[in-house]
């Protein structure tokens, strides 16, 4: 048993088709199902129950891919980090942010990261907080944005950015004179709000529950740019970073009654290798959030 069988037989118990990995492996499905014999054979074991038209694992097969999991993710993670013994002329790092980080906080200081670092591939991920916790715990990201009031103990993670949430509207609209908003006048509204697993949208149905004000959610998008638009041509509000509206002509921001804050942080989980480039761009950002 090698590591290319154990790689073959994950992707068929991921996929639960041997077509199908075939595909993702870029092999002929023959060279698959021959790849599983063999394995099968070699440990003496049923590894996938073949009597119905879609195959499943076995018990056996069940207790090989847990194993196969971690070796996987063990020689994944010691091949990079002898990659990486060179320095950091090359390294790459996965991000999972929240759109509005992604979109008006980050791409300034991830490009002064590039080019500090310019051999350094950067992959963003644009995920809800709790998503983010999940990639982290799975290993998918290197480093992932998170909600600061409830980070696990699994994560070690530094406040990144604490800013006001204000309600957005259309600069005409019945809202727009007022000095701020009860929460339950906000729910009565037809609202523009993010998907479930973003921070703001649990903020959100938080408040709901503690002032009995169900929220009246007419769209649900994780897209900025459709969610302001969305906002002008008076299909509903949203809520959204007070600094953020600096930027969208046509929209203003009003403060709830009793003032909401985002306080979201940068973490990596404490148990799972972190590459030495991911290391460096949390450092960076963790120095670049210092007040000066």
């Amino acid at each position: 048993m090698d590591n290319r069988q154990l790689q073959i037989f994950q992707c068929v118990a991921t996929q639960l088709s041997f077509t199908q990995a075939a595909k993702a492996l870029h092999m002929a499905q023959p060279a698959v199902s021959i790849a599983i014999k063999k394995l099968e054979s070699e440990l003496n074991s049923q590894l996938f129950d073949r009597a119905e038209k879609q195959i499943c694992l076995t018990p056996e097969g069940e207790v090989l891919l847990d194993h196969a999991n971690r070796i996987l993710d063990q020689f994944q993670q010691a091949r990079q980090a002898m990659s990486e013994l060179a320095g950091l002329t090359l390294g790459e790092v996965k991000l999972c942010t929240s759109a509005m980080l992604g979109s008006y906080f980050l791409p300034d200081k991830l490009s002064r990261f590039r080019n500090l670092y310019p051999g350094i591939k950067l992959q963003l991920r644009g995920e809800g907080t709790s998503r983010a916790v999940q990639l982290l715990e799975q290993g998918e990201v290197d480093l992932g944005i998170v909600n600061m009031d409830t980070v696990p103990s699994s994560l070690l993670a530094f406040p990144l950015l604490q800013e006001e949430i204000v309600i957005c509207v259309k600069d005409d609209d019945e809202f727009a004179q007022r000095a701020h908003i009860p929460f339950s006048d906000f729910a009565q509204r037809d609202l523009v709000i993010y998907s479930q697993g973003y921070y703001l949208r649990e903020q959100l149905e938080k408040l709901a529950r503690q002032q009995n004000s169900p929220l009246h959610i007419g769209i649900e998008t994780n897209l900025l740019r459709p969610l302001f638009n969305f906002v002008r041509e008076h299909c509903g509000i949203s809520v959204c970073l007070k600094q953020v509206l600096n930027d969208e002509p046509g929209l203003v921001g009003i403060p709830f009654e009793e003032p909401l804050f985002l306080n979201l942080g940068l973490a990596y989980h404490k148990n799972r290798y972190l590459p030495k480039a991911g290391q460096a761009l949390f450092d960076f950002l963790q120095q670049d959030s210092k007040p000066t």
